[in-house]
Parts: structure tokens; sequence; C-alpha cells
């Protein structure tokens, strides 16, 4: 099977050498996203509530890039720098995903930068 790269402008794009999606299969694996807005490319402001929606609007474009949905995700995983934020989180998180919810694991982590405090991966179903 071929190895599909999934890009689209609707998400931030990094400067890293990564995708931000890998297509394989009927699978897509989703990189870990950070709060940045792709339209300003600046840092989203204001704590785990809003950075979430920004990471979960990044998530949820690179999906529609590749023909999927966030119904889809079968997986996640939640990188936070305050775990004490999780109920926060957990509310925006909730906004976006629906049951049967997504197989979770929610770690702390610390950032690529201090100012970021929440990045999540998916992988999700295509079909």
């Amino acid at each position: 099977m071929p190895i599909e790269q999934i890009r689209t402008r609707e998400a931030f794009e990094s400067s890293a050498p990564l995708s931000q999606a890998i297509r394989h299969g009927d699978t897509l694996y989703v990189s870990g996203n950070v709060p940045i807005d792709p339209e300003t490319n600046e840092l989203v402001e204001g704590g785990v509530g809003p950075q979430t929606r920004q990471v979960l609007e990044n998530v949820e474009a690179i999906l529609e890039e590749a023909d999927t949905s966030m119904y889809n995700v079968v997986r996640t995983g939640v990188f936070m720098t305050d775990m004490d934020a999780f109920g926060e989180m957990n509310e925006v998180y909730e906004e976006f995903m629906s049951e049967p919810y997504p197989a979770r694991t929610a770690v702390k982590a610390e950032m690529a930068s201090p100012d970021i405090d929440v990045e999540i991966d998916v992988i999700a179903a295509i079909e």
C-alpha cells in the first residue's frame, strides 16, 4: 500500500520535518497539532480552552482534507502542561467528539514553547 501525505492550508503547517498527516490504506495518522491559527500564524492565547479549540479546528481541517471527519477518529493523544486544566480541555473536546468516543491517552508533557498548553494527535479511519 502506498503512503500518501495529507496537507492543507486550513491548518497550521510546521516548518519541522513532519507531515500534517499520513494516509496508509484506510487509516489516517495526524501529527500532534498545536494551537496556532493558520490564518495569522499566531499562537492562540487565553489558556487551555481556547487553545484546545484551535488545536481541534486544525485537526478537523486535516481530517476534511483526507475525506474523513471527527466522527471517524478512533484514538487521540492529548498532551498538556497542566493536568489541573483537564476539565477545561475536556469541555471543548466534547464539543468536537461524539459517541462512541475515541480511545484516548492524556499525559502531562513539556511543550516545545512555554506558551503552548495543549497538543493533540489523532488516528482516524477513512471510509
